[in-house]
Protein backbone atom coordinates (compact mmCIF):
# COMPACT_ATOMS: atom_id res chain seq x y z
CA UNK A 1 0.00 0.00 0.00
CA UNK A 2 1.78 2.77 -1.17
CA UNK A 3 1.86 5.74 1.40
CA UNK A 4 0.79 8.40 -1.09
CA UNK A 5 -2.71 6.65 -0.85
CA UNK A 6 -3.26 7.50 2.70
CA UNK A 7 -5.65 9.55 3.59
CA UNK A 8 -4.36 13.35 5.28
CA UNK A 9 -5.51 14.04 8.83
CA UNK A 10 -7.69 16.23 7.59
CA UNK A 11 -9.67 13.72 5.39
CA UNK A 12 -9.70 10.66 8.39
CA UNK A 13 -10.70 13.30 11.00
CA UNK A 14 -14.47 14.02 9.07
CA UNK A 15 -14.99 10.33 10.22
CA UNK A 16 -16.95 9.85 13.13
CA UNK A 17 -14.38 9.47 15.98
CA UNK A 18 -14.63 5.78 18.15
CA UNK A 19 -12.32 4.55 21.41
CA UNK A 20 -11.16 8.32 21.83
CA UNK A 21 -8.50 7.70 24.40
CA UNK A 22 -5.00 9.28 25.88
CA UNK A 23 -2.70 6.85 25.56
CA UNK A 24 -1.75 5.80 29.02
CA UNK A 25 1.81 4.79 30.60
CA UNK A 26 0.93 1.36 30.58
CA UNK A 27 0.77 1.09 26.72
CA UNK A 28 4.74 1.80 25.91
CA UNK A 29 7.23 -0.17 25.29
CA UNK A 30 10.80 -0.34 25.40
CA UNK A 31 10.72 1.57 22.34
CA UNK A 32 10.00 4.43 23.95
CA UNK A 33 6.27 4.41 21.92
CA UNK A 34 2.62 2.74 22.41
CA UNK A 35 3.41 -1.05 22.11
CA UNK A 36 1.89 -2.95 18.87
CA UNK A 37 -0.19 -4.62 20.93
CA UNK A 38 -2.27 -1.35 21.67
CA UNK A 39 -2.35 -0.30 18.18
CA UNK A 40 -4.48 -3.31 17.51
CA UNK A 41 -6.58 -3.44 20.62
CA UNK A 42 -7.20 0.26 20.28
CA UNK A 43 -8.31 -0.06 16.56
CA UNK A 44 -10.29 -3.03 17.36
CA UNK A 45 -12.54 -1.49 19.87
CA UNK A 46 -13.20 1.67 17.75
CA UNK A 47 -14.62 -1.22 14.81
CA UNK A 48 -16.53 -2.46 17.93
CA UNK A 49 -18.04 0.69 18.86
CA UNK A 50 -18.44 1.50 15.04
CA UNK A 51 -20.66 -1.49 15.11
CA UNK A 52 -22.36 -0.43 18.34
CA UNK A 53 -23.35 2.61 16.56
CA UNK A 54 -24.36 0.60 13.12
CA UNK A 55 -26.81 -1.11 15.38
CA UNK A 56 -24.94 -4.19 17.00
CA UNK A 57 -26.14 -4.32 20.43
CA UNK A 58 -23.03 -4.82 23.07
CA UNK A 59 -25.01 -8.14 23.85
CA UNK A 60 -26.24 -9.25 20.66
CA UNK A 61 -24.41 -12.44 21.03
CA UNK A 62 -26.58 -12.97 24.02
CA UNK A 63 -29.70 -11.84 23.00
CA UNK A 64 -29.82 -12.32 19.53
CA UNK A 65 -27.16 -15.40 19.15
CA UNK A 66 -25.46 -13.31 16.59
CA UNK A 67 -22.42 -11.47 16.25
CA UNK A 68 -19.30 -10.83 13.56
CA UNK A 69 -15.72 -12.29 13.64
CA UNK A 70 -12.69 -10.59 12.20
CA UNK A 71 -11.56 -13.15 9.40
CA UNK A 72 -8.86 -11.46 7.78
CA UNK A 73 -6.99 -8.40 9.07
CA UNK A 74 -4.23 -6.28 7.32
CA UNK A 75 -2.10 -3.62 8.97
CA UNK A 76 -0.20 -0.84 8.83
CA UNK A 77 2.20 1.60 10.93
CA UNK A 78 2.67 4.55 9.74
CA UNK A 79 3.62 6.51 13.03
CA UNK A 80 4.96 6.21 16.14
CA UNK A 81 2.21 6.85 18.87
CA UNK A 82 3.69 8.29 22.55
CA UNK A 83 2.39 8.39 26.08
CA UNK A 84 0.46 11.24 26.39
CA UNK A 85 -1.16 11.37 23.03
CA UNK A 86 -4.81 12.05 22.29
CA UNK A 87 -5.78 9.55 20.20
CA UNK A 88 -9.12 8.18 18.34
CA UNK A 89 -10.45 5.77 15.48
CA UNK A 90 -12.13 6.79 12.77
CA UNK A 91 -14.06 3.94 10.60
CA UNK A 92 -14.60 3.96 6.65
CA UNK A 93 -17.38 0.77 5.83
CA UNK A 94 -15.56 0.13 2.22
CA UNK A 95 -18.24 -3.14 1.39
CA UNK A 96 -20.45 -5.81 2.41
CA UNK A 97 -21.41 -9.15 1.11
CA UNK A 98 -24.39 -11.64 2.71
CA UNK A 99 -22.12 -12.85 5.00
CA UNK A 100 -18.74 -10.33 5.50
CA UNK A 101 -18.49 -6.83 5.83
CA UNK A 102 -15.19 -4.86 4.75
CA UNK A 103 -13.77 -1.76 6.46
CA UNK A 104 -10.61 -0.07 7.38
CA UNK A 105 -10.35 1.96 11.05
CA UNK A 106 -7.37 4.44 10.54
CA UNK A 107 -5.96 5.07 14.16
CA UNK A 108 -5.16 8.93 14.64
CA UNK A 109 -2.81 10.76 16.81
CA UNK A 110 -4.95 13.72 17.41
CA UNK A 111 -1.99 15.55 19.64
CA UNK A 112 -0.18 15.91 16.40
CA UNK A 113 -2.48 15.12 13.78
CA UNK A 114 -1.42 12.73 11.90
CA UNK A 115 -2.83 9.30 10.85
CA UNK A 116 -0.68 6.77 13.14
CA UNK A 117 -1.88 3.22 12.02
CA UNK A 118 -4.14 1.20 9.52
CA UNK A 119 -6.40 -1.55 10.46
CA UNK A 120 -8.10 -2.83 7.39
CA UNK A 121 -10.64 -5.71 8.56
CA UNK A 122 -12.40 -8.35 6.63
CA UNK A 123 -15.69 -9.60 9.64
CA UNK A 124 -18.09 -11.94 8.66
CA UNK A 125 -21.82 -12.34 10.49
CA UNK A 126 -21.83 -15.48 12.62
CA UNK A 127 -24.65 -17.31 14.22
CA UNK A 128 -23.72 -18.32 17.56
CA UNK A 129 -26.49 -21.00 17.54
CA UNK A 130 -23.92 -23.21 14.90
CA UNK A 131 -21.07 -21.28 15.49
CA UNK A 132 -20.77 -20.20 11.57
CA UNK A 133 -20.95 -17.76 8.90
CA UNK A 134 -24.63 -16.09 8.08
CA UNK A 135 -26.52 -13.63 6.52
CA UNK A 136 -26.59 -10.44 8.42
CA UNK A 137 -30.27 -9.29 9.43
CA UNK A 138 -31.88 -7.08 6.65
CA UNK A 139 -32.38 -4.15 9.14
CA UNK A 140 -28.14 -4.32 9.83
CA UNK A 141 -27.46 -5.16 5.71
CA UNK A 142 -29.33 -2.10 5.17
CA UNK A 143 -27.88 0.02 7.78
CA UNK A 144 -24.32 -1.42 6.69
CA UNK A 145 -25.03 -0.44 2.85
CA UNK A 146 -25.77 2.90 3.76
CA UNK A 147 -22.84 3.65 5.21
CA UNK A 148 -20.79 1.70 2.49
CA UNK A 149 -22.46 3.97 0.38
CA UNK A 150 -21.73 7.13 1.95
CA UNK A 151 -18.31 6.53 2.37
CA UNK A 152 -18.15 5.50 -1.14
CA UNK A 153 -18.82 9.38 -1.52
CA UNK A 154 -16.18 10.65 0.16
CA UNK A 155 -13.14 12.80 -1.74
CA UNK A 156 -10.57 10.44 -1.08
CA UNK A 157 -9.67 6.46 -2.07
CA UNK A 158 -9.75 3.89 0.74
CA UNK A 159 -6.07 2.97 0.86
CA UNK A 160 -6.93 -1.04 0.10
CA UNK A 161 -3.84 -3.17 0.81
CA UNK A 162 -5.44 -5.17 -1.97
CA UNK A 163 -5.08 -8.67 0.23
CA UNK A 164 -8.18 -8.86 1.25
CA UNK A 165 -11.49 -9.08 -0.87
CA UNK A 166 -15.08 -9.75 -0.61
CA UNK A 167 -16.27 -13.11 -1.41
Amino acid sequence: MPLTSMPTYDDAVALPAYNAMTVPPEFEDRNGHMNIAHYLTVASWGVEYAMQAAGVAPDWHETEKLGFFTAEHHIVYLREVHVGSEVSVRVRYVGRSARALHLQAFLLDDTNRVVAYVLEVMAVHIDFRTRRTSVWPDGLGATLDGLVAEHETLPWPAPLSGSLALR
